[in-house]
This record gives C-alpha cells, sequence and structure tokens, in this order.
C-alpha cells in the first residue's frame, strides 16, 4: 500500500487543489491521499472563509481520502512551524510514504539545496545573516540575502520571494530535522499564481484561492445576487431567502466562481449571501476588547512580544479598520503576516507556551479526524496500528488529556474553543442555531 500526504489550507479548495491530488496520486500510484488541512483559523492570520468541515467535504469530494486537523495553534503560526507540525503530524501516522507539495517553478534539487542550508547552516551563511540583521534587514530580507551570497550561481534568493516555495523549503527543512521517511514530491502549479487576485476563466481554470476570496467579498457581486433574491422574495419580506442556484445564473461571478471552484460553488456562495462565514471584520469588537482590557499583559500572548505590545497599546484606538492598524503597526521587525497572526492570537486567546520556543520539536501529540471516504476503512485500520500519534474520531476522545497532560491539553482544547468560537460567530450572522464542537463529527463520503 502506497500513501502520500498533503499538509494545505484549501481556503477554499479550488481546482488547483484537486489537480494537484490527482498529480500526487498519478505520479506516486498512491492508494490513499491524507490531507492535513488547517481548521477555522488559517496561516494568513485570519478566518477561514468556511468552517472546517465543509471545507474538509471539500476536500474528499475533489479526490482526497482522509482530511486530518492541523492543531489551531500550529496553523495560526509562522510558515516554520506551521510546516513543522504538518510533517511532524504525517510522520507520526507511521505509514505515509510521499509528502507532496507545490510549487510554482522551483524544481525539487533547489528547494532541498536551500533547505539544507537553513538546516546546516554553515559559518558563511551565519555570518552574512548576522551582518545585515545589523544593518537594518527584517529576518526574511537577511536571509534571502544570505542564501544569495552562498549560493551566487543559483537563482534562489528569489525562490524565498514566494509564499509556496518558502512553504515547500520548510517542509523539507522539518523532513531533514526528523530524518523521516517520507520521500518528497514537488508538483507544479497549473494556473494562477499564489497571490493573484483575479483570473479569466475563459483561458485558466485554475484560479488562486486569494482570487476567489476576492471575488465572493466584492461587494458588487453580493449585491446584484441579494437584490436578485429580495424581488424574488417580496412575499415573504423579512424572512432568509434559501438559496436557489438558478437565481444566480445569470450572475458572472457565479459562473466565474462555478469553473474554477465546482466542488464548492454553491456552498461558497450561499455562505456569502445569508452570511454564514467569518472575516476580520467579524472579529473587530472582540480585537477592541481584548487591548483595552488586556493592555497591560498583551505581551503574554503568542506573538506579541512586549516590543510589539507597547506599539499596539501606544497607537490602538477603537473604530479603526483593520487594515488602518495593521498599516499604523507595520515596521521592519514585524510583517503584516505576522501582525495578523499575532491579533489573531489575542482575540482567539492563545498564551505564549514554552513548548512553542523551539519550531524543531513541537509537540504535535493528536491526529483529529475531519472527515474521511467511506472506503478509507483500511488506512484508519492501518494508522492506528502503526502510528506513534493518538487518531481521533470522535471528540470526547480529547478527553484523555485533560488530566496529567497540560500540553496536549493546551492544543486540544484551544482547538475546540476556536472551533466554537468561529460557529457562534458565522451562526449568529446566517440566523441559525450554533453547533457545539462536542456534538459534530467527521465528514463521511
Amino acid at each position: 500500500m502506497t500513501i502520500a500526504g498533503i499538509i494545505a489550507e484549501y481556503n477554499p479548495f479550488h481546482e488547483g487543489h484537486r489537480y494537484h491530488i490527482e498529480e500526487t496520486k498519478r505520479l506516486t500510484g498512491a492508494d490513499y491521499v491524507i490531507v492535513v488541512m488547517s481548521g477555522d483559523f488559517v496561516q494568513r492570520g485570519e478566518p477561514a472563509i468556511l468552517d472546517k468541515y465543509q471545507r474538509a467535504g471539500m476536500a474528499l469530494q475533489g479526490g482526497a481520502d482522509l482530511v486530518l486537523e492541523l492543531p489551531a495553534y500550529y496553523a495560526t503560526s509562522s510558515a516554520e512551524y506551521f510546516a513543522t507540525a504538518g510533517v511532524t503530524l504525517l510522520d507520526q501516522l507511521g505509514c505515509v510514504d510521499y509528502l507532496s507539495c507545490g510549487s510554482e517553478w522551483a524544481c525539487l534539487s533547489e528547494l532541498e539545496a536551500i533547505a539544507r542550508i537553513l538546516v546546516e547552516e554553515p559559518a558563511e551563511y551565519k555570518e552574512i545573516l548576522k551582518a545585515c540583521l545589523e544593518q537594518g534587514k527584517n529576518y526574511p530580507q537577511a536571509r534571502e540575502t544570505a542564501v544569495r551570497v552562498c549560493c551566487p550561481d543559483q537563482d534562489y534568493g528569489r525562490i524565498l520571494q514566494d509564499p509556496n516555495h518558502i512553504l515547500a523549503v520548510e517542509y523539507l527543512k522539518a523532513l531533514l530535522r526528523r530524518k523521516s521517511r517520507m520521500k518528497a514530491l514537488v508538483i507544479p502549479r497549473k494556473g494562477s499564481g499564489y497571490l493573484q487576485e483575479s483570473y479569466d476563466a475563459a483561458v485558466d481554470i485554475y484560479p488562486s484561492a486569494t482570487a476567489i476570496r476576492t471575488l465572493l467579498r466584492a461587494g458588487d457581486a453580493m449585491a446584484a445576487f441579494d437584490e436578485k433574491i429580495a424581488s424574488d422574495n417580496k412575499a415573504s419580506s423579512g424572512d432568509k431567502a434559501v438559496f436557489d442556484r438558478r437565481r444566480c445564473d445569470d450572475i458572472e461571478s457565479y459562473d466565474l466562481l462555478k469553473r474554477g471552484c465546482p466542488y464548492a460553488a454553491d456552498l461558497l456562495w450561499e455562505a456569502m449571501a445569508t452570511g454564514d462565514t467569518v472575516s476580520w471584520q467579524d472579529l473587530m469588537p472582540y480585537l477592541d476588547y481584548k487591548v483595552l482590557m488586556k493592555h497591560k499583559v498583551l505581551g503574554k500572548y503568542y506573538g506579541m512580544d512586549y516590543e510589539l505590545a507597547r506599539r499596539v497599546t501606544r497607537i490602538y484606538r477603537p473604530g479603526r479598520t483593520f487594515a488602518e492598524i495593521i498599516a499604523q503597526c507595520h515596521s521592519r521587525n514585524y510583517t503584516d503576516a505576522a501582525l495578523r497572526r499575532a491579533f489573531l492570537h489575542l482575540v482567539l486567546d492563545m498564551a505564549d507556551h514554552p513548548f512553542l520556543r523551539d519550531a524543531s520539536r513541537i509537540p504535535v501529540p493528536y491526529a483529529r479526524v475531519l472527515g474521511f471516504r467511506r472506503e478509507s476503512g483500511k488506512l484508519l485500520r492501518l494508522i492506528r496500528e502503526q502510528g506513534e500519534i493518538l487518531l481521533i474520531q470522535k471528540t470526547v476522545e480529547g478527553k484523555v488529556f485533560e488530566k496529567h497532560h497540560p500540553v496536549e491539553h493546551t492544543l486540544y482544547d484551544t482547538d475546540l474553543l476556536c472551533a466554537d468560537f468561529y460557529e457562534q460567530i458565522a451562526a449568529a450572522k446566517a440566523g441559525r442555531e450554533a453547533r457545539i464542537e462536542f456534538v459534530r463529527g467527521p465528514v463521511i463520503l
């Protein structure tokens, strides 16, 4: 039996992701593909556009066989922690043969060469890195310069400017550090670039997740949809309209969505129309509260050191938009992504912990099942027999951590609280009853 693993966010799942899964199976001959996926909050430092169960269902429809949740602490961390936790989880399953990741244009040998430099840190690399930091460059810039100098005949520095390549390098670093049995596989990306905000469905059926999120949050598209809903439901004013795909057949945005994101188009459009999703705008009242009430202890939160805490306390004023706050806090030492993650940790009450000090040794004590295909029963049995990690299919199984396992309990309890928090906000906006995490089970196809 051959098994491949993928670490992803699927925010949301689109045709490029389906292609990645298909190519992984084709190139490896894998009988199963396991996906380790972020939960309700993602590495960009924001809420996912749909909750984790809906996104897991999309992944299963798109070819995945088993979807496991990456603990929230790691899913909302830097690329190094995100990648290390994902690799560690897959490695501890005891049966994964390949780790498959995407690349814009770099090949595996180039990514592996960079990973070795960053893991081994030769003397020349460390000297240049230190000099660049002393000159005022931030860490990503200093690292890029050091890699360029160490490999003058290669364009490795450019690789470290791309978010997807940075993640791929971090995956390979984690494999090297763990001396993992998993072999790396790089699948060239098709279609739009990782951060491209638009796409032309007439020539490209592989949009970026960024383009889909931009499309869904475009005011004009949603206004057109809302207007059509209202005209079709004049007799029942005051009631929430029931989603009907036919109502938006003539809306160009929906057609684009259907081509680039066929497994999720209806679900995504309905969620955006009814408000059954969460964005940073929804989190702002909670951020205001935490900054005002916790201003003396902001530095205890994950990613929020005392220098940043002082800066936030000095400039923060309730009523400002999230973009304005990020712009005012931005500096050489704090990238926008790092700021978003720090503020998200503050809202989610994620404190800094000693076990987060060293990314190479962070604990990943469980693998929580978000969904699986019925024919994957043999895979689940194999993991239980060979794995070095607790496989959790029922939420209540995590209660084993409540006594005598403080780190494990912290990670698991945070996952549950994050899920409940996301669900409470989404449900209130959509006018439906919230479902607590303890009554929700894996998606089964």
